[in-house]
């Protein structure tokens, strides 16, 4: 039997994490069994047990994939040129999770990943490995929002005193936030965000009857 290429072995991994992740999304976490991924996948029960063992195996895949693929989708905007403010960083991470949410293909194609996002965060708390590679992930993002919340402290657009991690780790839960808000309730919207984030932060006190 001819060799099958490594692009076509990454091909079939991706078609049957892109299966499970709808199965999921149609099912619940719990519910989805192996014989409806494999079903799902278009792919034989022997081809799917070549490239993952258990069902927990393929869960654990999806997520370690899911955080890479978010991760290589923020990295232009966290590497590329300095967001003028903190409003227009929020709004083109936002979007780029927005692009990933909607990047499915096969399987996959018009799936939503946002709210698979949420069952593959609850699997991860009982799951040392997905949480290790979650956390790192997570861990990851902030500390490459640190060099940019600096330069604003530098250019006079945030207070100098207050701690830059704190700063990132505020960007990263407004993030959290909007992938939780926008699949619990499918309205929460990126320029919205944004704009209410430049709103907040460049709003002055309302003048008090004492101080006029």
């Amino acid at each position: 039997m001819p060799r099958i290429s490594e692009e076509r072995r990454d091909a079939r991994r991706g078609q049957i994490i892109d299966a499970a992740r709808a199965c999921v999304l149609e099912h619940g976490l719990e519910a989805v069994s192996m014989e409806m991924i494999i079903a799902r996948s278009g792919l034989s029960t022997g081809a799917v047990y070549r490239y993952f063992k258990s069902k927990d195996d393929l869960i654990r895949a999806a997520i370690t994939a899911a955080t890479s693929e978010i991760g290589a989708a923020a990295a232009p905007v966290l590497a590329g040129p300095k967001p003028a403010r903190p409003s227009q960083l929020l709004q083109e991470l936002l979007a780029a999770w927005v692009g990933f949410s909607r990047s499915g293909v096969g399987a996959a194609a018009g799936l939503d990943r946002m709210p698979v996002a949420l069952h593959g965060w609850s699997y991860a708390q009982t799951d040392p490995e997905a949480k290790a590679v979650l956390q790192a992930s997570l861990r990851g993002f902030r500390e490459r929002c640190v060099p940019l919340v600096k330069q604003w402290q530098a250019d006079g657009l945030i207070a100098a005193d207050v701690q830059p991690d704190a700063v990132a780790q505020l960007i990263l839960s407004i993030c959290l936030g909007f992938v939780a808000q926008r699949s619990l309730t499918g309205d929460a919207e990126v320029q919205a965000h944004a704009d209410a984030l430049a709103a907040l932060t460049t709003a002055r006190p309302a003048e008090t009857d004492a101080s006029r």
